[in-house]
């Protein structure tokens, strides 16, 4: 699994540190990411009553409410309930607006008189269900939505891929190919805890009861944040998730494989990042992204890296066995062909030898200082 990232501060001392940094879902770049609406008929009915009368000050029966919603009440339990509470669930002023409803007596009495097989019975709870529905309906949004905020302000979420040759990626969270793209080994926790992100053309539906139950919010938070459109599919995401937001997670060495640089990261970048990485697990390797040719795409080449210390010491191995105490130059070292470094690298590294004293240098040639 991959992840893209710049190169920056914050990059660099993960990297230093071997961790990764578990970012607030509500700073994500899509408005529609862990956000798409809970849906109100999703709650079951027992919730929505445990919602209303939290809601009220007012003390219902929740058996009655339940049984009212499901259309299971005999009705005297039901003239009960509205005996009771008809003042504060339905407003009579707005009555003419409804023939059924002229006054409190009235509306009573019709119900009264109804037998329970009656369809105008159950007509009378279908309109007490819509008319608690329609009440209820700005609560419960506004209740979902405080829940997911307060949720989401506390889970902490960290984005990877399962590709690390899409040049948008690469464009997008690699700073325009200057950053670099890290692969960590799935089988190493925290990354074997993976979920793979869904893309879909319409919002999921997704279980809100989920929502208000403390056992259970930990998995229907990961559900919900598992949900992309699908004009995001190409990033292939995966996700890993915490309990706490804004929070770094140290992984173990062994579970960085590889790091591969941009088309435009920058050499000293790359010797910077090479030299954090080699002395922390030398195991990791290295690779260049390059351009395939006759094709708009990208692939990595591997290359090794060496320290300074590595490299000249070979160095100066490789000029006593050619060269022993001999002159010579730049150009006839670089003719025999055991040099693996490029012409600059090759001047610097000679120049600086000389410095060291460990090289003299006359006019264009050097030779070892015995």
């Amino acid at each position: 699994m991959f992840k893209y990232t710049s190169i920056n501060s914050y990059s660099l001392r993960n990297l230093q540190n071997g961790q990764i940094y578990f970012n607030n879902p509500l700073n994500f770049n899509d408005p529609f990411d862990t956000f798409h609406p809970a849906r109100i008929t999703e709650i079951s009915n027992e919730k929505f009553v445990e919602l209303y009368c939290k809601s009220n000050k007012r003390k219902f029966n929740k058996e009655h409410l339940v049984r009212i919603l499901d259309k299971t009440i005999s009705k005297q339990d039901f003239f009960n309930f509205c005996e009771q509470h008809i003042d504060y669930i339905f407003d009579f002023n707005k009555a003419s607006e409804n023939k059924i409803f002229q006054s409190k007596t009235d509306f009573l009495n019709q119900l009264k008189n109804l037998e329970e097989s009656n369809n105008d019975f159950l007509e009378n709870i279908g309109e007490f269900f819509k008319t608690v529905k329609l009440n209820l309906q700005t609560t419960i949004h506004d209740t979902l939505y405080n829940i997911r905020q307060e949720k989401f302000s506390k889970i902490g979420v960290c984005c990877f891929s399962k590709n690390h040759t899409n040049l948008l990626m690469w464009s997008h969270y690699a700073d325009s190919h200057q950053g670099i793209c890290l692969e960590f080994d799935s089988k190493y926790e925290p990354f074997s805890k993976a979920f793979e992100v869904e893309y879909k053309s319409e919002i999921p539906n997704v279980n809100s009861d989920l929502l208000f139950e403390e056992e259970e919010t930990a998995e229907s938070i990961k559900k919900l944040l598992s949900f992309k459109s699908i004009d995001w599919k190409q990033e292939k995401e995966l996700r890993i998730f915490h309990h706490e937001s804004n929070k770094s997670y140290f992984y173990p060495s062994r579970s960085l494989k590889a790091i591969y640089f941009g088309l435009k990261t920058n050499p000293s970048d790359i010797e910077m990042i090479c030299s954090i990485i080699k002395s922390k697990n030398p195991d990791v390797k290295f690779y260049r992204m390059k351009r395939l040719e006759n094709t708009f795409g990208i692939e990595p080449e591997q290359f090794h890296y060496s320290t300074v210390i590595e490299i000249q010491s070979s160095l100066i191995l490789i000029i006593s066995n050619l060269f022993n105490s001999n002159e010579f130059t730049q150009e006839e070292l670089l003719d025999k062909g055991m040099i693996k470094i490029s012409e600059i690298q090759l001047k610097a590294h000679l120049e600086d030898l000389k410095n060291k004293n460990i090289l003299i240098k006359n006019k264009e040639k050097y030779k070892l200082n015995r």
